[in-house]
């Protein structure tokens, strides 16, 4: 009965993590991701590898399609992915801020590596 019981409470926990709404903290650390990705997804082979031009474009594309699916209205995810893009835009490549986008939307989001890989390597 014991077993029993402790299996009910980890099944509960387990789906209402992995159902639970990404908080406005969370979404505020995704939407400069979301920034960064897109300013970088603008720069020429030039300044950046074909592959991380093409990782920006999955980053881009995966934490757009992401925010919209847990709430925020595409209209706002687009004004503030423009916004924070115009800021950076211009700037060198920032790696170390790429970096630690990857490692946040990656720890936070499971899949997410695989995803903004799959919609990246479909841009060229």
């Amino acid at each position: 009965m014991k077993s029993f019981f402790t299996l009910i409470v980890f099944m509960i926990i387990a789906f209402s993590q992995s159902n639970a709404e990404i908080s406005e903290s969370q979404k505020e650390k995704l939407v400069n991701c979301l920034g960064l990705y897109a300013a970088h997804s603008f720069l020429t082979q030039d300044k950046l590898s074909l592959a991380e031009i093409e990782h920006s474009l999955g980053g881009k594309k995966f934490l757009s399609i992401y925010l919209v699916e847990n709430g925020m209205k595409e209209d706002e995810v687009n004004k503030k992915m423009v916004e924070i893009s115009d800021k950076i835009y211009g700037q060198p490549f920032d790696e170390k801020a790429s970096k630690n986008c990857d490692n946040y939307v990656y720890n936070l989001i499971p899949g997410s590596k695989e995803k903004m890989d799959e919609l990246g390597s479909n841009q060229y």
